[in-house]
């Protein structure tokens, strides 16, 4: 119970309760008039109430005797009319006796019906016989009146009538002690959670009062200042930061955010808090803190990003490579590593583009910062856009109310990756095209740029060239973003790439799984490095993979890496399998059988033996020796 309703009279503690059975008011019912109101609200505190209610002069002698605010149930004007409607003619003289209360209901109404009244107000009981003298002289013929009006004439043997209070002006106390009491409860919140900022925050926190002065200072504030909490408080808040710009802000009550200012040779960043419901109207909050907390603060953030999963875990030895092709493209990607210019990486679909990016971050001067990875092909434009942006609080339906930070953002200082550029809406090409220009960026919605420091490498698999001449890219964001270009060769191109990766990928999976799959042969070996591999990494890895989970595979099961482009049989024998591709390889360098057996990996004289047990078949290829 943290209500208290002290009911003058019967029928109002009897209504009273049926409303609050009703609505299930936190409220406890005590009944005592004016002469015993008092002591029944000291019990009613005493019992754990924290908020009062009642009536007329009960509610005054309370709010006298212990000094504290009362809600009051009004009298019902509705009562007042009806009465004075029905029992009474324009003729009538009309008194109305009883507090302040009863008087500012009652008069409004005889005005509107147009009756002759007269107001006798009562302040005390001690009043009331002089009060009586002067009602008795004006000879009423009607009287009405509060529970103590109603009391005292009857002891004079006159016949007052009750204006009661209604069940509406008791549900109207009712739900005004309701507020008062979670004001009270957020206001006892608030100022626990303001005690807490003040003594636990980093920061170095003063509390203002209306006068300007040091009312509460954190023992941080005392470290940062350099002075003890006695020789804080009390003094002018100008004494402490002379700053003209921030005491003209404390002046006018003006919220300030990251103001600079110096005190001798210190710097500080001040926040005022001026307008925050957790204080007094009149007070302010001064939070200020040392600029090298703030940078090393910053820094600890981007290190819980990375943390976070935006970072770049991969390395140039990561790379699991054994050929020449590989070796040439991982040299020229570290001296791109030690460079801070855009990089556009080109590639097949599986080649790994991502993990060549991320080795290009980790071997240069942006590697402890974020690493932030995004597919332009995953997103429509508009979510692509604020996922890149961000976008200010309430800046379209959805949006979360704090607003977000958008991906340049997070990757200030470090690299930010755009995978598939290609899809990219030619839109959102020129704001980033903005981007990479200004180094800047503004939130959607939101007025204010934000100054990024950010490395962007970005890929694809498209011919990017030909992506511009068909309006599909611009040009001028083509050029800003391929001042470095690196190729990252297709796994047939790799000699001994795929049969390495392959044996690492099965000892992978296969403690992953804690299966151990049977070795593979020679002959699948070779099978798996003649395979064009069309899907490249990606698919060896998931054929890998699958090789585990079966505990194995015959060869004929590479048929299935082979496109529909190279032929259109289901599996075939190996013998098959290693013909069309010599064919087909045959075929693409112009029937030259010597750059066909270097391309293989073999001499000439296998190229030939290979061809001639292709016997079914005419070759339809010219062949150059």
């Amino acid at each position: 119970m943290s209500i208290a309703l002290i009911a003058p009279y019967e029928s109002m503690r009897v209504m009273a309760e049926q409303v609050i059975d009703e609505h299930d008011y936190p409220i406890r019912v005590y009944q005592a008039d004016m002469r015993k109101g008092a002591a029944t609200a000291r019990q009613a505190l005493a019992d754990g109430a924290r908020i009062l209610i009642s009536r007329g002069g009960t509610a005054r002698r309370i709010n006298e005797e212990l000094g504290i605010d009362i809600v009051e149930v009004r009298p019902s004007v509705y009562s007042a009319f009806a009465y004075i409607h029905s029992q009474t003619v324009p003729d009538s003289r009309i008194a109305i006796v009883g507090f302040n209360p009863l008087i500012s209901i009652c008069t409004p109404v005889c005005d509107i019906l147009q009756r002759r009244y007269q107001a006798f107000e009562l302040r005390d009981e001690q009043q009331f016989a002089h009060v009586m003298e002067k009602l008795i002289a004006w000879k009423p013929d009607v009287i009405i009146g509060d529970v103590v009006s109603v009391r005292l004439t009857k002891e004079r043997g006159l016949d007052c009538h009750l204006i009661e209070s209604s069940k509406e002006t008791l549900i109207e106390a009712f739900d005004q002690a309701v507020l008062m009491l979670n004001n009270m409860n957020r206001q006892h919140a608030s100022e626990k959670k303001l005690s807490a900022v003040l003594q636990c925050t980093k920061e170095g926190a003063l509390l203002l009062d209306g006068s300007k002065r040091v009312e509460e200072v954190n023992q941080r504030g005392c470290q940062l200042l350099h002075v003890s909490r006695e020789e804080v408080i009390g003094k002018a808040f100008h004494e402490i930061f002379p700053d003209k710009d921030i005491n003209a802000a404390v002046a006018n009550a003006t919220d300030l955010q990251n103001a600079l200012t110096q005190i001798n040779d210190r710097r500080f960043v001040v926040d005022l808090v001026c307008s925050s419901k957790d204080i007094a109207a009149d007070s302010v909050v001064v939070l200020f803190q040392r600029v090298e907390h703030i940078q090393q603060t910053e820094t600890s953030i981007r290190s819980k990003l990375i943390d976070s999963g935006f970072y770049a875990k991969y390395t140039f030895d990561s790379i699991i490579h054994t050929s020449e092709a590989m070796r040439e493209t991982i040299s020229k990607a570290r001296r791109y590593g030690k460079t801070d210019s855009n990089i556009l990486i080109h590639g097949q679909t599986g080649t790994g583009k991502e993990l060549f990016a991320q080795s290009i971050h980790n071997a240069g001067a942006r590697a402890k910062g974020p690493f932030v990875a995004v597919n332009c092909a995953a997103l429509p434009g508009n979510l692509l856009e604020s996922e890149m942006f961000g976008y200010a609080p309430g800046a379209f339906t959805g949006a979360l109310r704090s607003g977000k930070t958008g991906l340049f953002e997070l990757a200030h200082n470090g690299t930010i990756f755009l995978d598939e550029i290609s899809e990219m809406e030619v839109f959102l090409q020129a704001r980033l095209l903005r981007t990479l220009q200004s180094r800047e960026v503004m939130r959607i919605g939101d007025n204010k740029l934000i100054s990024v420091n950010v490395r962007i490498i970005a890929a694809t698999n498209k011919d990017l060239q030909e992506e511009v001449r068909h309006g599909r890219m611009r040009e001028d964001l083509f050029y800003r973003l391929s001042v470095l270009d690196l190729e990252i060769p297709p796994l047939r191109d790799r000699k001994g790439d795929a049969a390495l990766l392959f044996q690492h990928f099965l000892d992978y999976y296969g403690d992953k799984y804690g299966w151990n799959p049977p070795p593979p042969s020679r002959q699948f070996l070779q099978a798996v490095e003649n395979c064009p591999w069309q899907g490249n990494v990606r698919a060896l890895e998931n054929f890998a993979e699958k090789y585990v989970t079966l505990q194995g595979l015959p060869v004929s099961a590479l048929s299935t890496q082979i496109s529909s482009d190279d032929f259109d049989a289901k599996p075939m024998p190996l013998d098959a399998v290693i013909i069309h591709h010599v064919q087909k390889t045959l075929e693409q360098e112009d029937g030259n059988i010597a750059r066909t057996a270097t391309r293989l990996g073999v001499d000439r004289n296998t190229v030939k033996r290979w061809l001639a047990k292709d016997s079914a078949e005419p070759a339809r290829t010219r062949v150059i020796t």
